[in-house]
């Protein structure tokens, strides 16, 4: 129970004479008053037993806690708030309502959840914040545990229930409790790992944390499949084995809709081989495979506040909540603007939103995506005023800028114009989606080779390990093995047990012939049931010579080294080094859209992506399609 000083402090809360606004970020609710707040100070939420709540109430109670502003400088509106609870089934996590700030203080609510009052007995709660500080980090704020009794209380109605046709809705709302068990672990082990500053041994107690609580978590919902009145396993393991853990797999870049923000459970990164056509002694062709130099994971905004650079006598204010950016400047053509990779908006719709408030009405300005092609070309796209606007972008593109211009003519302005622009948005689709800040981590690769592949055997990268099922193989014609081979009409040379392992006429690229085939013709033939590598009708073949052509060949292969890539019979796997591996495991997706995008030279990459799903999301997906067969559709 609340104690007296408890209950003074909160009316001195309720009756201090701070001026509130409204913070419509979140929802707001009429129905409800609550005339005292529950003090939160130095992160300890005081005693609210006095609140009384019953089993089996939903939406009834609500309580209000009223806590600082200002944490060490973090300014928590900044951020966005959750309230996280824990019951003996789990846990669940909730957005506050009726939102409130000061110039010290913010207010909020909590509608107790029916989730949070399904038996009698004491459940843990706490406040906590999300986002990004000054220096695009992220920031996990908590207050301490705090304890919370639900009363016992009748059921309402009687007699016995018949079997429980509504057993999905049940099945999802407690998987969904076990999820947020398994994004507070997660979220643990990301503050675990900030916290550490280089404690290799937090940061990996807090990784095997979170990886131990999504395995409870699939073998929890696994466990309590078959307790549910009308449930067929076949079925739903056929359409939701993945309810909790997404996979999307793309080429350099992987979308996704439906993520939760949370560590990457796993990142699968495929190399592959290429080369131009019909190589030759005479016309070499470069062999060239896929190195990866760096992974970056994005959230939905692609538009970098992060980076805006003035041109043109111009300068720029971005506001505190990054949702303004006000432009100054007289010269033509003057702007701010932002770079974006190319390859990921390349081929896709764009949808560009933004208000746009311009001081000066007779100078034109407008938010512009510039464009370049490969062979020098500019195309402009133009959105001159504030709404939404969607762009198909050509696939070829090789450079893309966002521009925000406070004076488009071509002449200087007699004075300086202001141009604010306000919730700047670019996101991929049709669609405009609501505003969010630019989020974005990048993870730097080191790979000390690069990553190869011959059709279906391809080298990769995960988050922890590098997979080699390719090798090159090098000879600059100072191996003792090489000789003339002659068999029927067959003439060429041959090198003698220099294949690493046997072959019989294995498949592979070389860069200065075709590898492999039965036919006739001039090609390099990797083993006959042995390590040896043959050069069938090999041009430096003389037989007017002494020795056939075989030192002249020889010095050719000095000059110019024969390489060929072919695969291996068995994988082999190693670490990828400490560095790269805690690049990795800082990754994490953000909620709603995120992006994750391959940085390589050489050939595209495949990138498949595992993710924490937004069970929320899932839900509403899965029930959607349940709507469409009862109403008489399909899935």
């Amino acid at each position: 129970m609340a104690t007296v000083d408890e209950i003074l402090t909160r009316q001195a809360y309720a009756d201090g004479d701070e001026s509130w606004t409204k913070d419509d970020n979140y929802p707001s609710y009429h129905l409800y008053v609550e005339p005292e707040y529950v003090p939160v100070t130095n992160k300890r939420i005081a005693d609210f037993n006095d609140q009384i709540s019953v089993r089996g109430e939903q939406n009834a109670q609500f309580v209000g806690f009223q806590l600082p502003r200002y944490d060490d400088g973090l300014d928590l509106t900044a951020q966005h708030l959750y309230i996280h609870y824990q019951t003996v089934y789990g846990g669940g996590d909730g957005v506050p309502c009726n939102v409130s700030k000061s110039d010290s203080h913010v207010r909020m609510c909590w509608q107790v959840p029916a989730q949070a009052t399904q038996e009698p007995g004491t459940i843990q709660m706490m406040i906590y914040a999300t986002g990004t500080n000054s220096a695009g980090e992220r920031v996990t704020w908590k207050t301490l545990p705090a304890a919370y009794a639900i009363h016992d209380g009748l059921e309402i109605g009687g007699g016995i229930p018949g079997p429980d046709t509504s057993w999905y809705e049940q099945f999802v709302a407690q998987m969904e409790g076990k999820v947020s068990t398994a994004q507070g672990y997660a979220n643990d082990a990301q503050a675990s790992k900030t916290a550490a500053a280089g404690s290799a041994t937090a940061s990996a107690q807090s990784a095997t944390a979170s990886a131990q609580a999504l395995a409870d978590n699939k073998a929890y919902v696994e466990s309590q499949k078959a307790a549910f009145v009308g449930y067929n396993k076949r079925e739903t393991d056929l359409k939701y084995a993945n309810a909790l853990i997404g996979s999307a797999t793309d080429t350099m870049h992987v979308t996704v809709d439906d993520a939760w923000e949370a560590p990457i459970p796993g990142l699968e990164i495929a190399g592959k081989s290429e080369q131009g056509a019909d190589p030759s002694p005479e016309y070499p062709q470069e062999i060239v495979s896929t190195d990866v130099t760096a992974v970056t994971v994005t959230g939905a905004n692609l538009f970098d506040d992060t980076t805006l650079m003035a041109y043109g006598n111009t300068t720029f204010v971005l506001s505190a909540d990054r949702r303004q950016v006000t432009i100054t400047g007289d010269k033509n053509y003057a702007c701010a603007e932002s770079d974006t990779p190319a390859q990921l908006i390349a081929g896709k719709n764009v949808t560009v939103s933004c208000n746009i408030s311009n001081k000066n009405s007779e100078v034109p300005v407008e938010f512009q995506l510039y464009i370049e092609f490969p062979d020098g070309t500019k195309n402009y796209l133009h959105h001159k005023s504030s709404g939404s606007k969607t762009f198909s972008i050509p696939d070829n593109i090789t450079k893309a800028i966002f521009k925000l211009f406070v004076n488009l003519k071509n002449a200087n302005l007699d004075s300086k114009n202001t141009v604010v622009y306000s919730d700047v948005m670019v996101n991929i689709g049709t669609t405009p989606l609501p505003w969010e800040p630019y989020q974005s981590k990048t993870a730097s690769i080191t790979l000390t080779k690069p990553l190869r592949g011959i059709g279906d055997y391809r080298d990769e990268i995960t988050m922890t390990n590098r997979i080699d099922r390719c090798m090159e193989l090098t000879f600059d014609g100072s191996e003792d093995c090489w000789g003339v081979y002659t068999s029927g009409s067959r003439t060429g040379f041959s090198a003698i047990n220099v294949l690493p392992i046997s072959m019989n006429n294995r498949n592979g690229i070389c860069n200065q012939a075709l590898v492999g085939g039965n036919e006739e013709a001039e090609r390099i033939v990797l083993g006959s049931n042995n390590q040896n590598l043959y050069y069938f009708y090999c041009p430096f073949y003389d037989a007017t010579v002494a020795d056939k052509g075989l030192s002249a060949w020889k010095a050719h292969l000095a000059a110019h080294p024969l390489k060929v890539v072919t695969y291996l019979d068995t994988p082999a796997e190693t670490d990828l080094g400490a560095d790269t591996i805690a690049a990795l495991a800082e990754l994490t997706t953000y909620k709603g859209r995120t992006t994750t995008t391959v940085t390589a030279e050489g050939p595209e990459p495949d990138v498949t992506l595992e993710y924490v799903q937004d069970t929320r999301m899932v839900i509403a997906d899965l029930q959607a399609q349940i709507n469409e067969i009862r109403n008489g559709g399909t899935t």
